[in-house]
């Protein structure tokens, strides 16, 4: 049976118990918490980092739960970006195409962008930077936050993947075919998520970054970047919802060879190795 757990600030108490709630893919969510911030996840990212790749949720699903966010698509072909409603891929060849609701998904993070904050005269000199600016800046570390950085960015590294073949391998090793470019003085959006320490290897823990121009021309999966004067909003989710896949690759997944630093090689790569 497709499954879904929702954590909520009370579940969270109850996790360690395994009293997590869970319902089907088939019955309708109850809805969102009444101010809208949910994080919705579609499968772990400890069962795509152990070659989860194939099928996964229909996109026309995703936009039900959420108009912002990251992912992937089916056979891991590309970065995923949710930006304003609207799905975009970025294939290994850089470029971004418009995708409508056809396709699946084997992992991705979405929410429906309600902003609680705003965050004026952003200025980094790398993504880590970045990062421990808006550490500072928007503290709560036991709440996922989504992140929405708009600027001129003087530099950024991005990356994608090329789709794979069965049988797959893990996603550590296919990270080494990852296609990594650089662009410079290019206007767009950072699309951010900051996940709290205790998902571990249900999510990032930390900030996983994508990027989208404001053309729709450059985007990726972003390993660095340099920007001043830019401004941002951020997003505090109050719970998460975790949607589980119904596949036999699925249930097989040997989530529990994935380490702290498979995930660490996978999603925050930093700098600019092997950039073209």
């Amino acid at each position: 049976m497709k499954s879904a757990i929702r954590v909520t600030a009370v579940a969270l108490l109850l996790s360690a118990a395994g009293c997590l709630e869970s319902e089907p893919l088939g019955v309708p969510v109850r809805g969102r918490m009444h101010d809208g911030d949910e994080l919705v996840q579609f499968s772990l990212l400890s069962a795509l980092a152990a070659g989860d790749y194939a099928g996964g949720a229909p996109l026309q699903q995703l936009l039900q739960f959420g108009d912002f966010g990251v992912g992937t698509f089916d056979r891991l072909d590309g970065e995923m970006i949710v930006l304003d409603g609207d799905i975009f891929q970025v294939k290994a060849d850089g470029t971004v195409v418009p995708r409508d609701g056809a396709g699946a998904t084997p992992f991705a993070t979405v929410t429906f962008f309600e902003a609680d904050g705003q965050l004026d005269g952003i200025a980094a000199s790398s993504l880590t930077e970045l990062d421990h600016q808006l550490d500072r800046r928007v503290p709560n570390a036991k709440r996922p936050v989504a992140f929405k950085v708009t600027g001129e960015f003087a530099e950024l590294t991005l990356r994608s993947a090329p789709p794979q073949k069965p049988p797959y391998r893990p996603l550590a090793e296919v990270i080494d075919q990852q296609q990594v470019w650089t662009r410079q003085n290019v206007r767009g959006t950072l699309i951010g998520v900051r996940c709290p320490a205790w998902m571990g290897t249900l999510n990032v823990a930390g900030y996983h970054w994508h990027f989208l121009s404001d053309d729709r021309t450059i985007g990726g999966h972003v390993l660095d970047c340099r920007v001043e004067g830019a401004r941002g909003a951020y997003d505090e989710c109050s719970s998460l919802l975790v949607r589980l896949p119904d596949s036999k690759s699925f249930d097989a997944a040997d989530v529990s060879s994935v380490s702290d630093a498979d995930v660490e090689k996978i999603e925050r790569q930093r700098g600019k190795e092997d950039a073209h």
